[in-house]
């Protein structure tokens, strides 16, 4: 049991709430907690003012967040060819990202470190637009380039040059070992992407141990 660390669970519905769960679950000994994309189910915004007590909890706790999209994405054309895993979990992931990170929730919230599923969707992709957005519209999204450099990510993304990629935009120590086990689009082989990457051995400790170490207080 040594080997297993605990994630907390809130009620996203009720920020409030939320925050008061996530501080009973740490003072028990959860190394974090774990939400979904959408508060509501399959409604709502994680950048969500009613949210903010949570968030703050999280920072003041030091509490890493891991967040993963949730089974639906409201869109009735991914209900065809397995795409709601193939490509609406990324869809969900990328969105709310994005709306997190106009928000200037990274940045606001003092302390909040969240990491972010399957690579972050297509975040590290987009980049570049998303920035180009905030350009575009300065008085309406937060400086896109501050926040990103506060995200984490996990590398469940198959391709060893999308991997690649994505440790090129935020660095190796901000991704850290994933499988989305039990799902049935999960990596069953989480480290050969890992090393078909072509990383360095301090890199590639990174990525297996230390950055999840650090961020779950794991000694």
């Amino acid at each position: 049991m040594g080997r297993l660390h605990p994630l907390a669970t809130v009620p996203l519905q009720d920020g409030v709430r939320a925050a008061k769960v996530l501080e009973e679950a740490m003072a028990s000994g959860a190394h974090g907690v774990m939400i979904g994309t959408q508060p509501n189910g399959q409604a709502g915004n994680l950048d969500d003012p009613d949210l903010d007590p949570f968030w703050e909890a999280a920072g003041a706790l030091g509490a890493t967040v891991y967040i993963h999209p949730m089974f639906g994405c409201g869109d009735m054309r991914l209900n065809d060819y397995g795409m709601m895993n193939a490509v609406g979990r990324g869809t969900d992931t990328t969105t709310a990202v994005s709306r997190m990170l106009f928000a200037g929730h990274f940045t606001r919230f003092a302390g909040l470190r969240c990491v972010f599923s399957h690579g972050g969707g297509a975040i590290p992709y987009m980049l570049g637009r998303l920035k180009r957005n905030h350009a575009i519209h300065p008085d309406e999204c937060a400086d896109v380039e501050a926040e990103f450099k506060k995200l984490y990510f996990d590398s469940v993304l198959f391709e060893p040059d999308a991997l690649t990629f994505l440790c090129s935009c935020c660095g190796h120590d901000k991704v850290m070992l994933g499988s989305d086990y039990p799902f049935p689009i999960g990596d069953m082989e989480p480290l050969k992407v890992i090393e078909d990457a072509g990383f360095d051995e301090a890199q590639k400790k990174m990525i297996m141990a230390e950055t999840a170490q650090d961020l779950f207080r794991i000694s």
